[in-house]
């Protein structure tokens, strides 16, 4: 009996496609964040999973609750700009915006969980979205509400103070439980050329007719000057250039790098009143076992900058450290 009672039990521990019954509220759809931050990470990612960015793609992905085994469920989405009206960014003045829809293509208006736990749509950008200044900051959303769904038994579609009123969904006060039936996602980018670097090279300041050679070089790479770029458009990047002055006085200006498709840049100033030329060229594992016994991307650069009083000619090395970027969420402000 029991050498029975054990063959039972372990045939039940082998049976992978055994279910479990559904929590006895049902089943329901929803998104589970309302306000996502999404940046398109271009180029290349440690991480290896920016393959969609760099196809100018991403996902926007909704989810179930209430089973332990997916769903074969359909979820009909629509573009609901309506979602923006009277929004802000945090700040309370930058006005949350509906992404033109020239900017944008979806893949289907229908959410598929096939058996899931996800429903999922792509969004396809188009070079007007890379073309637009604004889209390197939260500026823009893509304003998505379900209207409907078969095989789930309901929608969150939350629940007002007010019985049988129908509030603005994103008006907080306005509700005793939130809605999740929408989704305002938030979509900015990076180019290949923004990221943070570790920064060593020569710097000849030229004072007065006298030029004095300003070497930074660590003897560990990865103590080297932490150094930053950041995207401009879909081919620069701007960052910064400091001197300081044996008096102590600190000239500071930006520059301003031109990438052309062969990952050669040109260098002039973003800065009025200064001048600077220079070239440079992006490379990739060109730093052997630069530092984590990992060959990293390299960024040299050569130039010049005039600050009137004082020149400076500066040959740089840069050694990828990081990407630093990745998924948020922004706290938007209702104003009646």
């Amino acid at each position: 009996m029991g050498l029975a009672s054990l063959m039972l039990s372990l045939a039940a521990c082998e049976n992978g496609d055994q279910k479990f019954s559904d929590y006895e509220g049902g089943t329901s759809v929803y998104f589970a964040e309302q306000y996502p931050v999404r940046t398109l990470i271009l180029g290349y990612d440690e991480g290896g999973l920016n393959d969609m960015d760099n196809q100018h793609k991403c996902q926007i992905i909704s989810t179930m609750g209430g089973s332990y085994n997916g769903g074969d469920i359909k979820v009909n989405v629509t573009v609901d700009e309506n979602l923006c009206d009277k929004l802000y960014f945090e700040d309370g003045v930058t006005p949350v915006k509906p992404m033109p829809q020239s900017y944008y293509s979806l893949s289907t208006n229908t959410l598929d969980y096939g058996g899931s736990f996800m429903g999922r749509v792509n969004v396809q950008f188009t070079d007007e979205f890379f073309a637009d200044p604004a889209a390197l900051t939260a500026s823009y959303v893509i304003p998505l509400r379900m209207t409907e769904q078969v095989g789930a038994n309901r929608i969150l579609a939350g629940t007002p103070f007010v019985e049988g009123s129908t509030p603005v969904r994103t008006d907080v006060s306005a509700w005793k439980v939130l809605p999740q039936d929408y989704v305002l996602y938030c979509v900015k980018y990076i180019n290949p050329y923004h990221a943070y670097w570790l920064r060593r090279g020569k710097d000849f300041i030229k004072e007065n007719g006298t030029t004095k050679t300003n070497i930074r070089h660590k003897e560990n790479v990865e103590k080297d000057e932490v150094y930053a770029t950041m995207t401009k458009s879909l081919n620069s990047v701007t960052c910064p250039v400091e001197v300081k002055l044996s008096d102590g006085t600190i000239h500071k200006c930006e520059l301003l790098l031109t990438f052309s498709d062969d990952k050669k840049c040109t260098i002039s100033s973003n800065t009025q009143g200064v001048t600077a030329t220079g070239n440079g060229e992006y490379k990739d594992k060109a730093e052997i076992k630069a530092w984590g016994n990992k060959d990293r991307d390299g960024l040299y650069l050569n130039y010049t900058v005039d600050f009137g009083s004082v020149q400076v000619a500066t040959e740089d090395t840069l050694v990828w450290q990081r990407r630093g970027s990745g998924v948020g969420t922004f706290s938007p402000v209702y104003k009646k």
